[in-house]
């Protein structure tokens, strides 16, 4: 998910779990909530593999520091660097032990939420390499991030107009508020996940011109949660189509359809390339395309889970009339962007 929503779900967590300061102006240990915030967006340390190129950024990016392990760690290690900066600051209370469980949590509030998205994460990282995806929400959730905000937002201007009428301020409605948004965000979750069930269910249950699905996807939308992406595989074609919870039947449901290429030379040299095996490491339904280019051929692998693949994730490998490789680079983001190159 978006980083402004992990922040939010750290502040979150700090408002809902660290106990409040009795004395003074500030109601909330400003250190040990930093330290929260920081821990909800460590695993995103990983987006810096990037830098090393696409292939480093297939390999590492929602991989081990996404990982319950890997998260833990880093929850760790934040908690440690925020306390050994709160010692001796007479301002900040001493919170090592009740810290270090809540930078926990917040760390692995930040691989639980991209694990319920479709890019999915290495859950269990070092003990299986698997890659595990629930596809309940989609990468930037308005609805989750309204929850949040209001989680946060509402106990703060409520308090304003009790400073203004002179009640006694205690901070606990700022953690009841808290708390509301965080088992408000666990229910918006247990609905996503049974849209998601029915959806999948929907696909698996009507054939596609006479072909039976073979594998199932349903992508969710941003604004609508009862609007889902569907993509089926069939022994010979991939079916792209739009799964509406309540939408009224209108004669036959239309889909678009994308047909499996035959096995070829071309193809085969392409997929046996390295930047090739690590796009199907992540890719969940990729879609190949392989057509001249200038003296050789010119193979195009997608991934048909991205409702405009030119925005997705995308492979090209040219090759040489002799099926030799010429070129390979893995494209991320629009396709007018210049690539990176592996």
């Amino acid at each position: 998910m978006d980083a402004f929503t992990h922040t939010l779900t750290g502040l979150v967590l700090a408002r809902a779990c660290l106990p409040v300061v009795p004395t003074g102006a500030r109601q909330w240990p400003l250190t040990a909530t930093a330290a929260v915030v920081v821990a909800a967006n460590a695993p995103d340390v990983d987006y810096f593999s990037r830098l090393l190129g696409p292939g480093a950024y297939l390999e590492h990016r929602y991989a081990e520091a996404h990982s319950l392990a890997g998260a833990a760690a880093l929850g760790v290690v934040v908690a440690l660097v925020f306390s050994l900066f709160a010692r001796g600051r007479r301002a900040q209370p001493r919170l090592p032990a009740r810290l270090l469980l809540v930078c926990l949590l917040a760390a692995w509030s930040h691989s639980l939420m991209d694990w319920t998205t479709s890019d999915g994460i290495r859950l269990w990282w070092p003990a299986q390499p698997t890659w595990y995806a629930r596809d309940w929400a989609p990468f930037f959730d308005p609805w989750l991030l309204v929850i949040l905000l209001l989680g946060v937002g509402l106990p703060a201007l409520l308090r304003l107009v009790g400073e203004e009428i002179g009640a006694p301020q205690t901070g606990a409605g700022a953690r009841r508020g808290a708390r509301v948004a965080l088992i408000a965000c666990a229910l918006l979750g247990m609905g996503r996940a049974q849209l998601h069930t029915d959806g999948v269910e929907r696909l698996q249950s009507r054939l596609y011109d006479g072909r039976a699905p073979v594998r199932v996807g349903a992508f969710p939308t941003a604004f609508n949660p009862f609007r889902w992406r569907g993509v089926v595989e069939t022994q010979t074609t991939f079916e792209t189509l739009e799964v509406a919870r309540f939408a009224p039947a209108r004669g036959r449901e239309k889909f678009s359809t994308f047909y499996k290429p035959e096995s070829s030379p071309p193809l085969e040299a392409a997929l046996a390339t390295r930047s090739a095996q690590l796009f199907l490491s992540r890719a969940r339904f990729p879609y190949a395309e392989v057509s001249p280019f200038q003296d050789g051929w010119r193979a195009r692998l997608r991934d048909l889970r991205h409702a405009r693949p030119d925005r997705g994730l995308t492979l090209q490998v040219d090759l040489s009339e002799t099926f030799g490789v010429i070129n390979e680079e893995i494209r991320f983001g629009p396709s007018r962007n210049r690539p990176a190159r592996d």
